[in-house]
C-alpha cells in the first residue's frame, strides 16, 4: 500500500537555509527523485504525517536503491575532452595566486571573487510573539497574550526533539503538546501547535514559513485561541547544526461553578445567646449582693462606733464581719468570672460579625 499510494514525503532546504517538506509521492517518485540527484541517501523522508522523520538509506523500501552503485566521475576521460578549457583555467588561477602573493602589505587588496556573508539575525523567543501578533494585526485580529506556561510548554517540546532526534508534532513515546500542558498546569479548552526546523537567517523567515503554509496559517490566525508561547532552539540533528521553532496556541477553560456561600453559623448564634444570658444573670447575683455588702458594712461600722458593748455584743460583731468578708470573697469571685465571661462573649460575637460580613460579600458577587 505503501508503495503505490501517495503518502511519501522528503525534507530539502532552500538557498535560505529554511526546511521545505515536498510531497505526497508514491515510493515510485521517490526512486525517480533519488535517480535524478534532487534527494540522495542522507534526505529525510517519512510516510504519512505521523511517521518519525529517517534518512533514505534507513528506510527499507529504498534499502535496494540507495545501495546501487552510483555513477562515477571519468577524470581521465574528463581531461582529454576539455584540455583547452582546463589549462586555460589552470593559467587564470596561477596568475590570480601569483599575484597576491607578491602584493606589498601596505597596499589594499580587493578581489571579485570575494562574497559577503548574509547577515545573521538573532533568534529569539520575544521577536516570534510580536512577529506573529504582527501578522494578526494585518489580517484584522486581536493580539495574543503571552503566557508563561506556554512558553515553557514549547521549550520543553524543542528541547525534546533535539534530545530523541525527531521532528514532528508528536515524540517517538507518543507524547504531544497537550500532554506537557497537562503536566505543567495549564488548563486549556483548545491547544495547537507549530513547529519548523532550518537555518533561519531572521526571525521573520521563520514567520513567513508558517505563513506559507496552510495549517501553521490557520493556527497563527485561530480566532479560537487568547494566549500564545514559543521558542527557538539552536542544536545538532542528525549530525546537523540546526534551528528548531515551536510556537504554542491556547484558550484557556474556563470555571463552570460559582462559589459557595456559606451562612453564618446558628449554632455560633445560639452560643451566644446563651452566653449573654448568663452574663445578665450574674450581672443581677452582682448587684444585689453588692446592695447587701453596702448595707451590712453600715450596720457594722455603726455598731463599732458604740461607746461601749457587752462581751455578747462583741461576740456577735466579729461574726457579723466574718460573714461579710465571705460575702465580698463571692462578690470578687462573681466579679472575676463575669469579666472572663465578657472576653469570651466579644470573641464569639466578632467571629459571627466576620461569617456575617464574608457571606454578604459572597452574596454581591455572585
Amino acid at each position: 500500500m505503501a508503495n503505490s499510494s501517495k503518502g511519501w514525503y522528503y525534507m530539502g532546504y532552500e538557498w535560505r537555509g529554511r526546511s521545505i517538506v515536498y510531497g505526497p509521492f508514491t515510493a515510485e517518485e521517490i526512486r525517480d527523485a533519488f535517480k535524478k540527484g534532487d534527494i540522495d541517501e542522507k534526505t529525510q523522508v517519512r510516510y504519512g504525517l505521523n511517521s518519525p522523520w529517517l534518512p533514505l538509506k534507513d528506510v527499507a523500501f529504498f534499502s535496494r536503491l540507495v545501495s546501487r552503485p552510483r555513477l562515477t566521475f571519468d577524470k581521465q576521460e574528463f581531461l582529454k575532452r576539455h584540455k583547452t578549457w582546463v589549462l586555460i583555467i589552470a593559467i587564470v588561477l596561477f596568475t590570480f595566486v601569483y599575484s597576491r602573493l607578491h602584493t606589498p602589505h601596505h597596499a589594499p587588496v580587493t578581489s571579485a571573487l570575494s562574497t559577503s556573508v548574509p547577515y545573521q539575525e538573532v533568534l529569539d523567543q520575544n521577536t516570534i510573539i510580536n512577529l506573529t501578533n504582527k501578522a494578526r494585526a494585518l489580517n484584522g485580529l486581536s493580539h495574543l497574550n503571552e503566557n508563561p506556561l506556554l512558553n515553557t510548554i514549547a521549550e520543553k517540546r524543542a528541547e525534546d526533539m533535539f534530545e530523541k532526534q525527531y521532528f514532528d508534532h508528536v515524540s517517538p513515546f507518543g507524547e504531544k503538546a497537550s500532554d506537557i500542558a497537562q503536566r505543567v498546569g495549564y488548563r486549556y479548552k483548545t491547544i495547537g501547535e507549530n513547529i519548523a526546523s532550518g537555518r533561519f537567517v531572521t526571525n521573520q523567515k521563520v514567520i513567513d514559513g508558517w505563513m506559507q503554509s496552510p495549517g501553521h496559517r490557520k493556527n497563527i490566525l485561530s480566532t479560537d485561541v487568547e494566549d500564545l508561547g514559543a521558542a527557538i532552539i539552536k542544536g545538532n540533528m542528525h549530525g546537523e547544526e540546526t534551528c528548531i521553532a515551536v510556537q504554542i496556541f491556547g484558550l484557556q477553560s474556563r470555571e463552570v461553578y460559582k462559589p459557595v456561600c456559606l451562612a453564618p453559623s446558628q449554632t455560633l448564634f445560639k452560643e451566644i445567646e446563651v452566653k449573654k444570658a448568663e452574663l445578665g444573670d450574674l450581672k443581677d447575683r452582682l448587684a444585689k449582693l453588692k446592695q447587701e455588702l453596702d448595707n451590712e458594712n453600715a450596720s457594722i461600722e455603726a455598731d463599732r462606733s458604740l461607746p461601749s458593748r457587752s462581751p455578747s455584743d462583741t461576740k456577735n460583731l466579729n461574726l457579723r464581719i466574718r460573714v461579710y468578708n465571705e460575702k465580698s470573697n463571692l462578690h470578687n469571685g462573681y466579679l472575676a468570672d463575669m469579666k472572663a465571661k465578657s472576653v469570651v462573649l466579644q470573641s464569639m460575637i466578632g467571629e459571627y460579625n466576620e461569617m456575617v460580613q464574608t457571606y454578604n460579600s459572597c452574596k454581591t458577587s455572585q
